[in-house]
């Protein structure tokens, strides 16, 4: 794997996913991306203002603010801006600049994802046996086609057909190894579901054994040489295409196809070493079916009334007819189980079938930590790491914060008193140290602040509420000061 500098740059376009105010840049960007799938790419402030005014949670939204967070997102990179000139008629126009804002195709890609997460709960998972049906045409008809641009229509429609099946079947068997499935098909209740859903997956095995075995037919036809001239043909389309993007990269465009058509290949071709996906798709079905038959007989066998009398009356018989000692130890093994049984646990199983003999699963190797006070592992020694510039680093972040608060206390001393009703579109970080300040449980004492070296009194004017103004947001509180004592 090449790792460049595409691969480890960062991704500032995926910020207002996950940062402070991101209730309102998600429904600023779907909103961009509603119009774009209307075909409106281009918007002013006042169409996003417009339409998210109305909503509960942007009742105290203001134009202002509606700008302040189109100029944030065209920072991170999810907009471009272009100011508009068409209707300037003087100069004071011109410089009241009004832009035109439009979603980057980084952002499109991404809220697209974004929307593709929101349903992936609500979509269920299925096993289709058309999908092969359609996979195998496809094959059938991608070796005889001369035109190349029908060429590479079919070529993508096989690698969608081909991903979607890859995932629903990957989706649905992953239902039956989460907890609560296991745990749904312990119950009762799903006695009545049982045979729907095995023969379900019969059903599904018996469509795609029929193509699977046509499908190994129509590769077996195919040339030695029939991927190099696929490939070939579809980077030739490609070439001939307009590209917008001037230096597309060939060479990785032809890797990713190459990589998609050998996928396709080796998903159903057993013919190397390996285990195809085919085989490893009739296994764990096969491992799901005896799975839910065992837990159904468990059930059965556990609502069961059985009278043990004549059960304890054989084994007694059995005993009985034994005389010698080691025989009758064997048969206590057997019956009672064996004695002191150590269960190792967190060890994967690779089936979950009855019919496999413990001398065909693969040996699985532990190792085990001993616990003697005279046995010790052998320490290994770390070379210690030169923090200096990291700490320097730290220690300059340190005091530029120590001298912004310092700043923020000079400028309020100076006035005498913090009022949280005069507190009108102040920073984050000034509201943070601000509120850092209050103290309720000290209400009307002399606070001193070692930090600073300054001592204030916080006092309630009265019980009216009032709103601290900040550009991230207004909070509501009492109607609090702080007045600064001393020298």
């Amino acid at each position: 794997m090449e790792v460049n500098e595409k691969l480890t740059k960062q991704v500032t376009e995926v910020k207002y996913l996950s940062v402070e105010n991101t209730e309102r840049y998600r429904p600023i960007i779907r909103y961009f991306f509603k119009q774009y799938e209307k075909l409106e790419y281009w918007l002013f402030k006042e169409d996003v203002y417009n339409a998210l005014k109305d909503n509960d949670e942007f009742k105290n939204y203001t134009i202002d603010l509606c700008e302040q967070d189109l100029e944030q997102l065209t920072n991170w990179g999810n907009l471009t801006s272009f100011q508009d000139t068409s209707n300037v008629n003087t100069l004071a126009e011109f410089k009241n600049r009004k832009y035109r804002y439009q979603l980057t195709e980084y952002t499109i890609e991404i809220e697209r994802m974004v929307m593709r997460l929101e349903t992936l709960k609500v979509e269920s998972a299925s096993l289709e046996p058309k999908l092969f049906e359609k996979i195998r045409l496809l094959l059938e008809k991608i070796k005889d086609i001369e035109n190349i641009e029908e060429l590479n229509t079919c070529f993508e429609d096989l690698n969608d057909t081909f991903t979607k099946l890859n995932n629903n079947y990957k989706d649905f068997l992953k239902m039956f190894h989460e907890a609560k499935s296991d745990e749904l098909m312990r119950s009762e209740q799903f006695i009545m579901y049982k045979d729907r859903v095995v023969s379900y997956l019969k059903d599904f095995v018996a469509g795609f054994q029929i193509n699977e075995i046509k499908i190994k037919e129509i590769l077996k036809k195919y040339p030695e040489n029939f991927e190099d001239i696929l490939i070939e043909r579809i980077l030739f389309y490609k070439k001939n295409q307009p590209i917008l993007e001037p230096n597309f990269d060939f060479d990785y465009y032809e890797e990713i196809q190459r990589g998609k058509w050998r996928s396709i290949i080796k998903w159903f071709d057993n013919s190397s070493l390996e285990e195809s996906e085919t085989e490893r798709l009739k296994r764990t079905i096969s491992n799901i079916i005896n799975k839910i038959t065992k837990y159904v007989v468990s059930i059965v066998e556990a609502n069961r009334s059985i009278n043990r009398v004549e059960e304890y009356r054989h084994i007694l018989d059995l005993f009985l007819n034994v005389d010698d000692i080691k025989e009758s130890e064997q048969l206590a093994t057997v019956i009672f189980g064996i004695d002191k049984v150590k269960h190792l646990s967190k060890i994967e199983k690779d089936t979950d079938s009855n019919n496999v003999s413990p001398k065909d699963v693969t040996p699985k190797v532990i190792n085990l930590k001993s616990h003697s006070r005279i046995i010790k592992e052998k320490a290994v020694k770390v070379q210690v790491k030169d923090k200096f510039f990291e700490k320097e680093k730290q220690m300059k972040e340190i005091e530029q914060e120590m001298k912004r608060k310092e700043e923020i206390l000079t400028k309020y001393i100076k006035k005498g008193e913090i009022k949280v009703s005069d507190l009108d579109n102040i920073s984050m970080f000034e509201r943070r140290f601000i509120l850092s300040l209050f103290t309720y449980k000290k209400l009307n004492q002399v606070i001193k602040n070692n930090e600073f070296d300054v001592s204030y009194k916080i006092e309630k004017i009265n019980d009216e509420k009032v709103q601290m103004k900040s550009v991230d947001g207004i909070l509501t509180m009492d109607n609090i000061r702080i007045v600064f004592v001393g020298d």
